[in-house]
């Protein structure tokens, strides 16, 4: 899906807006008499769709979600050189150490972290009203033009995107308002984080059954959600849930070990595990390991502010090798993920030998390297979900659950790929650490580690982060992005997060 076929914006494909509703999310709003006369062929279906995801991609590739993910809290470290000479990149060190109140002060980079907008959440309220028109009016197209089976898929489809972006807000900021219709305008407050994930989980299992494994136009393989897609999301809410809701862990644990199973047993060969020497390919695009991700290509301009491209420019090789990193991990850190004399075939290919446990301005992470156009311009696909980490999740989940050998096993898939050594211990507790630890290699960089950190609390310990939260501070939502006070403007039943107030 290129950016030409995004080209016509959400605002002009839908029309006029509601008052009442740009009060409450100040998002734009739809009305149903506006696209009475669109829905009416399948390329008025086809093209609405694409829509709605150009506009989640934007929301995902020009916000804080994927930089906040990899250095919040993280075992990085500024480079010495970068304090020097490029002072107002200290806002890594912000994120390193979870000051974000610092972090909005810093006029020059509140755009690439929304705290200027009014309130921060309101683009992503509007793709779940889009996703819900889509799910209402679908039914309006004669099917003559589109099929009962099609039909239901972009339903499928519309819901998913609903359910994703729910999740996306959950783990940004906790409980947040929550509602399904199309065409909304009343005033809500915040619901409980959990309940919007246990209503999102049961919304899917209605509707993940009429998405296919994979489709018939390679073009549309893992940018458009599938059955895998829909099972990861399940997967993904599940685990939150687990560690937030004590009481009924080992039911979430089992759905998402149960939701594993049949993603790795039912799906007809649609999802692998790439090769290492095709691992190169994952990052391209459209590929078998795959289950959804965001496309970018250079040649078509499409260039977003954040994502793989700016971690390439800052943190892995900035100038491509002719300069020096802003900031890099810290060194006992990959020792303890790749110690030394033990082979990993990802150590091999993500870092330069000569600087991988030092830290200076010449370390440098490869992981995307290869799909570098120029400094900044990452030409390839931002991975949102992939394979290896739902079976790392179903390991997980059957480590909690007592399923050792199960556990083991999905584990020790992961480490073949890398051609290392097998897991072979018998501590239920060194085992969940290995799977965790285990994420963090296998999906480095990839927008996972600081939520792995929060949903497990090992963010409440140094031994897994640079900036432990405190067990009290967690209580209060230190683990949340700051909302700001714009979200009190014409809602008397909204509340701020206690911790960053």
């Amino acid at each position: 899906m290129k950016r030409l076929v995004f080209a016509i914006g959400m605002t002009a494909l839908l029309g006029v807006t509601m008052p009442g509703c740009k009060k409450f999310l100040n998002t734009e709003s739809p009305t149903k008499e506006s696209g009475a006369s669109f829905w009416q062929t399948r390329t008025d279906a086809e093209k609405y769709t694409n829509n709605l995801y150009s506009e989640m991609a934007d929301i995902l590739l020009t916000n804080s979600f994927f930089l906040a993910a990899e250095f919040r809290c993280g075992f990085y470290r500024q480079s010495p050189l970068s304090i020097t000479y490029w002072p107002s990149r200290y806002y890594y060190n912000y994120l390193i150490y979870n000051d974000l109140k610092s972090l909005m002060k810093e006029v020059t980079w509140n755009e690439y972290f929304h705290f200027n907008t009014i309130p921060e959440w309101g683009p992503y309220f509007k793709v779940i009203q889009s996703s819900a028109i889509l799910l209402d009016r679908i039914g309006d197209i004669p099917d003559a033009e589109i099929t009962q089976t099609d039909k239901r898929r972009y339903k499928a489809e519309a819901v998913w995107v609903r359910n994703f972006v729910y999740f996306l807000m959950v783990r940004l900021y906790g409980d947040v308002p929550y509602y399904t219709k199309p065409y909304f305008n009343e005033i809500i407050g915040r619901t409980k984080f959990t309940d919007v994930l246990n209503a999102c989980i049961a919304d899917m299992a209605k509707y993940k059954d009429d998405l296919p494994w994979q489709y018939p136009d390679p073009k549309m393989k893992a940018v458009r959600p599938t059955r895998g897609t829909a099972l990861a999301l399940m997967m993904h809410m599940n685990m939150w849930n687990a560690g937030f809701d004590e009481a009924n862990k080992d039911k979430y644990y089992k759905a998402a070990a149960d939701l594993g199973r049949e993603l790795m047993e039912q799906n007809g060969g649609a999802h692998r595990l790439l090769t290492v020497s095709e691992f190169r390919q994952l990052f391209r695009g459209g590929t078998q390991e795959g289950l959804f991700e965001l496309t970018q290509n250079v040649n078509y301009g499409e260039v977003r502010a954040l994502g793989y491209q700016y971690l390439n420019d800052n943190v892995l090789e900035h100038g491509k090798g002719s300069g020096y990193s802003y900031v890099n991990y810290v060194g006992k850190h990959l020792e303890k993920l790749y110690p030394l004399g033990v082979s990993d075939k990802r150590k091999d290919l993500w870092f330069d030998a000569n600087t991988m446990y030092k830290e200076g301005n010449l370390a440098e992470f490869r992981k995307f390297a290869a799909n570098t156009g120029s400094n900044v311009a990452f030409d390839g696909n931002l991975i949102v979900f992939r394979y290896a980490d739902a079976i790392l999740l179903a390991s997980e989940a059957n480590a909690e659950l007592g399923n050792t050998a199960e556990a083991i096993r999905l584990l020790n898939l992961i480490r073949a790929r890398a051609e290392t050594a097998a897991y072979a211990g018998d501590n239920p507790t060194d085992l969940k650490d290995a799977i965790y630890f285990e994420r963090a290699k296998e999906l480095m960089g990839e927008g996972h580690a600081y939520y792995d950190l929060v949903r497990t609390h090992r963010i409440l310990s140094s031994n897994y982060c640079t900036a432990p939260i405190s067990q009290s501070a967690f209580l209060r939502g230190a683990w949340t992005w700051p909302v700001t006070e714009s979200a009190l403007v014409n809602n008397p039943l909204m509340r701020l997060n206690e911790y960053w107030r």
